[in-house]
């Protein structure tokens, strides 16, 4: 897995909240010089080959050397401060790690935050306070609670950073560790997707969310992806910040439509922004009429999916991801290293209306990633 391109993440509150930034672009040739592409120029064989290797489950590879994590955990406390819990996919992680915890009998507290800083600051201290071992800071750019982080390490504390940014992310050097995850990857399959429904003829509208670092790696991605594949394709790309994808999302989609006529694909790439841009086709008068593709696998957005208002999502198992954060922070309380690329072994898988309903129906959180996952992390933490 690889990322490229710097790694932007800005205060959730920060200067974005003050306007919504735009970039179109025509994305020039590359590619393979022995590959098939059709009158358009694109390489709709490629791109598909790309999105069928992400729709069989994934097989699970364990991070890590096992430990015996109940007893090694005995008398200790983490604490995960998630960036936001209006995100549904951050509440779901953090229900997960809770569960486990709960497992192996050692104390986890989920920090409820809305995205505001000086939660995140309250947060830390609380958990220097409170002589914690650990503390995982979900999707917050460490860089913005860097004071309170040094606090909290010479206090003793192990500072974990998770489900903040792909593999182009530098892990700072005031962390004890990262969960880094494949978002290039995901901006692969996402353009790939893109390129195989509308046949190489693409003018994509690509929503995203500069105040999460993961943005960067997507977009880094969709860019590679459309210039390999679909040397034609348009991608203008626009950033909602987080909070404010209630109303933003669907005014950009709305707007978008009205600046581009031929505007033909939608790609919001967290899929909780995907019901404000269905909301937003309906404005413009274009329901079901231009296909969105997505990411994250969240139950809500899944059910759309089988509904027909979203055309693919791919799928990130929350309840594997929040195993794969806990096992970090487990692993950073107890002393030991923390993997540094070994979790690029999370699970994506694209789900479209032709395999949905393995995730349940309606679906469900986690479903339809196989099973190996569930007794692969119980051996690793020694429960079998």
């Amino acid at each position: 897995m690889h990322g490229i391109g710097r790694t932007r993440s800005l205060a959730v509150r920060g200067a974005v909240a003050a306007g919504i930034a735009a970039s179109a672009f025509g994305l020039g040739a590359c590619g393979s010089s022995g590959s098939a592409k059709d009158s358009s120029g694109a390489n709709v064989g490629r791109a598909q080959l790309l999105v069928a290797k992400y729709q069989q489950p994934p097989t699970f590879t364990a991070p890590g050397p096992a430990f015996d994590a109940a007893k090694r955990m005995k008398g200790k406390k983490i604490m995960s401060i998630g960036v936001t819990d209006q995100i549904p996919l951050v509440a779901e992680i953090e229900n997960e790690m809770s569960t486990q915890a709960k497992r192996l009998k050692f104390t986890f507290t989920h920090w409820q935050t809305q995205g505001k800083p000086d939660q995140w600051v309250q947060g830390i201290n609380t958990a220097i306070g409170q002589k914690y071992d650990a503390i995982d800071l979900l999707g917050i750019d460490p860089k913005l609670v860097k004071p309170q982080i040094e606090q909290a390490r010479a206090a003793g504390i192990k500072v974990i950073s998770s489900h903040l940014a792909g593999f182009g992310w530098k892990i700072p050097s005031y962390i004890d560790g990262a969960v880094r995850l494949p978002y290039h990857e995901v901006g692969r399959i996402l353009a790939a997707q893109a390129v195989v429904q509308n046949k190489g003829k693409v003018d994509a509208l690509a929503i995203v969310a500069n105040d999460l670092a993961s943005s960067d790696d997507v977009v880094a991605g969709l860019r590679e992806e459309f210039a390999a594949d679909c040397p034609g394709c348009k991608l203008t790309v626009v950033s909602v910040p987080s909070t404010q994808w209630t109303t933003g999302v669907q005014n950009e989609v709305s707007s978008g439509i009205q600046r581009d006529p031929n505007l033909n694909y939608l790609i919001p790439i967290y899929d909780a922004m995907t019901q404000y841009a269905v909301a937003g086709l309906a404005v413009a008068g274009k329901a079901g009429k231009i296909p969105i593709d997505t990411f994250n696998g969240t139950p809500f957005a899944l059910d759309l999916v089988r509904a027909g208002k979203v055309t693919m999502n791919i799928g990130e198992s929350e309840a594997w991801i929040g195993r794969a954060m806990l096992d970090a922070n487990m692993r950073a309380a107890i002393g030991q290293h923390v993997p540094d690329t070994t979790y690029d072994k999370a699970p994506l898988v694209v789900f479209t209306k032709d395999n949905v309903a393995t995730a349940g129906v309606p679906a469900k959180q986690s479903q339809g990633y196989g099973t190996a996952w569930q007794s692969g992390f119980d051996k690793l933490w020694g429960l079998k």
